[in-house]
């Protein structure tokens, strides 16, 4: 996204000079070879007037700028306006491109290479590096992500997650007999703040597959400061990219609060997990077939051969990691949109009377679905491109920085009928509503940087979304009328508490 282009720019600034030289040759034969109109060069991309010295345009996201780095999509679809779906920013001494064009995404990943370039997370690069001797897969390129890339690959498969379904089932169940516990404790059916709820639910799901043994945070004699733990160091996490992305790198002479952040949830996560995992991979030497059968990822993990245990650790963290966020927000802006259109809500719960099981679910599916269209948890997908590319008619030279902001073409009615409206039809086969543009809402990513959680978080999120709308019917209760929206704290989240009232149901016979 936007944000990370001033982490991205160290990287950058090794292609410019061999960039320049690039120009001419590459006009020449795009215009040659393959366009009947001449495009137009690098130059020519519309870009902001007045950027400063040295900083560029950082001044628009500052205290007196026009924008502010939070609400990220909203500036970039102003500016859109402005410029065009394709434009040129500059930040740190570099240029960089920005589209909301839905074909130029496909080219984009067209472009990215065996191993896709994104802007590094430096500081955590150098952390992890520092303490663990391992970087992992989020924050890096090349040959190095590409290991820890293959090692998550069964994460992908079918009959993978297909063995965490029966433990997800008993959990959201766990989540119901939680929700009606809050209310008894409150004697009230509303719920402030589902969030925080939520995410207790998402740290005991992706518990089961990592660490491969469950955290049980939801059950009425829980007190368990693990979970609290974890719960703050994931916050802490995601405030630390943050911070140590958006602002000044000078996390690397002193150790800024940002950068401070991610030591003391590293620490924390480190702490949590490796002996969890070193009792599963005992387990798994003294019985592998039984191991395999109840813990399939570990298993393929452990039997890695390019992985060593410094490696399985930072795989186990960051796969645990990435289970909660994502999850926890799409859950709660989920239960959010259902509530806000109780006839929609209906045609779920009555979606689950008439299934059996998960992947009979398909309305809910298409709930979940649109959920990440109208607020994705991500703003954009950004890379380094690895060979020339037109966008949007402009030669864009290998090298150069490219930010697909998927956030905007998600909600322009270019690719969807009635792009501001609650429609999950839209994604049943057969459905009259246009689904749009297949690069239009990317919330998972796309190709061999595609998020690896997908399959797992998706079943996650449908047998909860079963199992809640089974006993209770939500309604809002939020005294604010305007629109919940979304903001950048990394991830994004909702720009304030959703608070839910859980009437339960009439018992079905």
């Amino acid at each position: 996204m936007l944000i990370q282009a001033v982490a991205g720019m160290a990287m950058l600034r090794k292609h410019l000079v061999a960039r320049t030289k690039r120009f001419v040759c590459a006009i020449n034969s795009h215009c040659v070879r393959n366009y009947s109109t001449k495009i137009k060069t690098f130059n020519d991309i519309p870009s902001v007037q007045g950027a400063w010295p040295l900083i560029g345009h950082t001044h628009l996201f500052g205290p007196t700028g026009p924008y502010k780095a939070e609400r990220l999509t909203e500036a970039v679809m102003d500016l859109s306006r402005q410029l065009g779906p394709v434009f040129k920013l500059r930040l740190n001494g570099a240029d960089f491109v920005v589209t909301v064009d839905a074909d130029d995404f496909r080219t984009m990943f067209h472009h990215e290479g065996r191993y896709p370039l994104r802007p590094p997370f430096l500081a955590v690069q150098q952390y992890r590096q520092k303490t663990f001797g391992s970087m992992g897969l989020v924050p890096g390129n090349g040959e190095e992500w590409y290991k820890f890339r293959s090692a998550i690959l069964p994460l992908l498969q079918p009959h993978v997650v297909k063995a965490y379904a029966n433990e997800h089932m008993q959990i959201a169940s766990s989540f119901a007999d939680y929700i009606q516990m809050k209310m008894d404790e409150s004697s009230s059916e509303i719920v402030t703040d589902i969030c925080q709820h939520l995410m207790k639910f998402s740290i005991e799901a992706i518990s089961v597959t990592v660490p491969g043994k469950q955290f049980f945070s939801l059950a009425a004699s829980s007190r368990d400061q693990v979970t609290q733990d974890i719960m703050n160091a994931n916050t802490d996490f995601m405030e630390g990219l943050y911070e140590t992305l958006i602002g000044l790198p000078l996390w690397k002479f002193c150790r800024t609060r940002g950068y401070r952040k991610l030591e003391s949830s590293h620490e924390v996560i480190h702490r949590v997990l490796e002996g969890r995992l070193q009792e599963i991979k005992c387990k798994y030497r003294s019985s592998p077939e039984q191991i395999a059968s109840v813990h399939p990822f570990l298993a393929a993990v452990f039997d890695n051969p390019t992985l060593e245990w410094k490696d399985i650790v930072m795989l186990g963290m960051e796969t645990f990691l990435g289970g909660i966020d994502a999850t926890t927000t799409t859950m709660a802006m989920t239960f959010h949109y259902l509530a806000t259109n109780p006839e929609i809500q209906e045609q779920a719960y009555r979606n689950i009377l008439a299934q059996g099981s998960a992947e009979e679910l398909s309305f809910l599916r298409a709930c979940i679905k649109e959920t990440l269209r109208l607020s994705p948890t991500g703003g954009a997908s950004s890379r380094i491109l690895a060979s020339d590319a037109n966008i949007g008619g402009y030669v864009v030279p290998a090298g150069t920085l490219l930010h697909a902001f998927t956030s905007v073409t998600s909600l322009d009615v270019k690719y969807f009928a009635e792009p501001l409206k609650y429609l999950p039809e839209r994604w049943l086969r057969g459905s009259s509503t246009s689904k749009g543009h297949p690069f239009a809402s990317l919330p998972f990513g796309h190709g061999s940087r595609m998020c690896p959680g997908r399959r797992l978080a998706e079943q996650e999120m449908v047998l909860l979304l079963a199992e809640v709308l089974r006993r209770y019917q939500l309604a809002s209760a939020d005294q604010i009328q305007t629109p919940i929206g979304m903001v950048y704290r990394m991830n994004r989240i909702p720009d304030r508490p959703i608070n839910l009232c859980f009437r339960k149901r009439k018992v079905q016979k």
